[in-house]
């Protein structure tokens, strides 16, 4: 037995439905694990047929897959851990995706000249999409050895660099996407001051908002190079009444619908 089919062997991964089951994806039952988030984060990206997009943080490629399952674009994940980045290659061949969706291993907050060598040429995609790690050094605690670890935390400028890739990666007037905690939406539009505006935030109500329900995520968009103002948008109630899924976030996690930002 080869090093990597003892790591795959060794690794536990649950195999999960995504869009009523048209994207069927591995995923490590200990590590990230890609949920409501990771589908609404795919459902906002405004690309078309063809488009080329960017997703920092790929994990094992259920966001690139339902955008590309939705959209026909062509996307490239990037990813720093090697058990993730080998799901996603499985993945993408297990959905016949491997011709529009690509992944490869870095580290998004390596200096520009590591990423072009490893072909992540600046300029050269129309989006890019990203779920961050939420919080700070400190802020979380996890296990020593923990593989979820660095998927939720990190250094302080973290949130900066990410940013920094995606819009270093897509061309002027070029959409940057992300979804992030509520409560780190003032890091998250620190990160995008001087690079990028227009940015507008989609609040995800777990409730509806009649119920005094907090939004606890948000879906934020902007674009490089504009300098539109802030928008602040009404957002998606992800339950109604009785704790049941909304019909129009059942369309967006169901069905594939995007989501008009």
């Amino acid at each position: 037995m080869t090093g990597d089919q003892a790591t795959r062997a060794e690794l536990e991964t649950s195999d999960d439905d995504f869009l009523s089951g048209q994207i069927k994806c591995l995923q490590p039952r200990n590590g990230f694990r890609a949920g409501v988030d990771t589908v609404m984060l795919a459902a906002a990206c405004p690309a078309s047929e063809g488009e080329r997009v960017i997703e920092l943080g790929c994990g094992p490629g259920v966001a690139a897959l339902c955008l590309a399952k939705r959209t026909g674009a062509l996307v490239l994940g990037v990813e720093i851990e090697d058990e993730p980045l080998d799901l996603a290659r499985r993945n993408a061949e297990r959905n016949e995706l491997s011709n529009a969706v690509t992944f490869i291993k870095a580290d998004v907050t390596a200096k520009g000249s590591v990423l072009e060598g490893l072909g992540l040429v600046p300029e050269s995609c129309d989006h890019a999409i990203g779920n961050p790690p939420f919080l700070t050094e400190g802020e979380a605690t996890t296990p020593p050895g923990d593989v979820r670890a660095r998927a939720l935390a990190g250094p302080a400028d973290l949130l900066a660099a990410w940013v920094k890739c995606a819009t270093r990666m897509v061309k002027p007037g070029g959409t940057l996407t992300f979804v992030h905690r509520a409560d780190k939406l003032a890091d998250l539009l620190a990160a995008l001051e001087g690079r990028a505006g227009g940015t507008k935030v989609y609040p995800l109500w777990p409730a509806p908002r009649s119920s005094g329900k907090a939004a606890t995520r948000i879906i934020v968009q902007a674009t490089k190079g504009s300098r539109a103002p802030l928008q602040i948008l009404p957002g998606l109630e992800l339950h109604g009444r009785g704790g049941l899924i909304a019909d129009k976030a059942w369309d967006i996690l169901r069905k594939g619908r995007e989501i008009n930002i």
